[in-house]
């Protein structure tokens, strides 16, 4: 049930987001994406197409980041490529960086995104010091990006019809078939308390802020 209410949350996001927020947090998180490209030198580099793992990249857990000018990013990690909805492992859209986790033998098709080695560009994603995070996923643990414990989350926008949204992982795969394992993932007004445990991922979109 996880898996298909993830799937569903992810097709309602695609369609209700009209925007990026114009919180100053979401604007630095954006620059830092677009800016990936000014470094050079990475040792893999992996963008707009499909490839296995063990043989085009080595298991393990990659980030994923929107290529400039494109309104989202998505990406589908697959047992085969025959296209049967059996096959799906997982599949997600967002609209600035995300992490996944894929396993030998799997399929990872990526679609207006590229995917880099987290050690080689962590140094242009690091929210440690960030006193709000919005519009990505975000690694909770100790000198990650959150802290463990409670927080807050709110609406980034000023528009009095928007929605908060969210979905955290306790991993990115030990879940069903090896994909993400879901813990939450819901829509909500004015604000949520939420509570963030050491490993977890928290996903948040751009009209959604985590205060900490």
């Amino acid at each position: 049930m996880k898996k298909i209410l993830s799937i569903i949350l992810c097709f309602m996001l695609c369609v209700s987001i009209v925007g990026c927020s114009s919180n100053s947090s979401s604007n630095s998180v954006q620059s830092n994406s677009e800016n990936v490209k000014e470094t050079k030198n990475y040792s893999l580099e992996l963008t707009n197409g499909t490839f296995k793992v063990g043989e085009d990249l080595d298991p393990g857990k990659y980030i994923l980041v929107k290529n400039e000018g494109e309104f989202m990013g998505n990406y589908d990690i697959t047992t085969d490529t025959t296209g049967d909805m059996e096959s799906s492992i997982d599949s997600n859209a967002f609209e600035n960086f995300s992490y996944i986790e894929v396993k030998k033998g799997q399929y990872l098709q990526l679609d207006k995104c590229t995917l880099y080695k987290v050690d080689e560009i962590k140094d242009k994603f690091d929210f440690s010091n960030e006193k709000e995070l919005t519009n990505g996923m975000f690694r909770v643990g100790a000198g990650k990006d959150v802290e463990p414990g409670e927080y807050k989350l709110e609406i980034a926008s000023d528009d009095d019809n928007a929605q908060g949204w969210y979905s955290l992982y306790n991993n990115l795969g030990k879940g069903y078939k090896g994909g993400p394992d879901l813990q939450d993932s819901d829509f909500f007004s004015g604000s949520k308390l939420i509570t963030l445990k050491e490993g977890q991922y928290l996903k948040l979109d751009s009209e959604t802020k985590l205060i900490k």
